[in-house]
């Protein structure tokens, strides 16, 4: 089947309408599961492209186990968590200590938000931004603990905690998980790739 349908499409790419009337092949990204909405790909790769707007996809949650598709509170030790974003962006040593980390920025879906951009609060009064999803990949390499960026960030005192996550990787593009329901309603990859 995999190779039917390698086959079936070889040549064929993924294109989109420029503001100049031309049509330009655009990245085709993709996440594990978008958590019930994708994201637009402004926000977690500064790129824009009208097909990478972000979409309500009610497909993945209709296929994912509940526990797989809501992720369990992860927590980290704040010097920990402060010693990683310092050794990844020296310039983050101005603020000192961090004393708080909040959402700046979030894609509101409803009933859940999408974290997009992060400030970080020091000791010494000074703050600095960062995206989301480098935020994300810096205090958890693997992704595997956090996730998502669908989440909240608590002070635990000594701790940082993730909790209400929901969905698996950047959610950009693709949704895996919701491209595997919408096959097993019978769509093929034109209606799928296009929505």
């Amino acid at each position: 089947k995999i190779w039917d349908a390698v086959n079936r499409t070889k040549g064929e790419v993924l294109v989109c309408r420029q503001d100049n009337g031309t049509e330009d092949i655009f990245p085709t990204y993709y996440s594990s599961m978008c958590g019930g909405h994708t994201e637009g790909s402004l926000y977690v790769f500064g790129d824009s492209f009208q097909p990478l707007a972000g979409v309500t996809c009610p497909y993945c949650k209709s296929i994912t186990k509940t526990d797989f598709f809501f992720w369990p509170p992860a927590q980290f030790d704040k010097k920990k968590v402060a010693s990683s974003l310092v050794r990844k962006y020296p310039s983050l040593e101005q603020l000192g200590e961090i004393k708080n980390i909040e959402a700046s920025r979030q894609s509101t879906y409803g009933e859940f938000a999408r974290c997009t951009q992060i400030r970080l609060v020091g000791s010494t009064g000074k703050s600095d931004f960062l995206k989301a999803e480098d935020l994300r990949l810096t205090i958890d390499p693997s992704g595997r603990i956090i996730r998502s960026t669908i989440c909240q960030i608590v002070d635990m005192v000594d701790r940082w905690a993730f909790i209400s996550g929901r969905g698996y990787g950047h959610g950009v593009g693709l949704c895996q998980y919701g491209a595997q329901a919408m096959a097993k309603l019978g769509g093929g990859e034109d209606w799928i790739l296009s929505y």
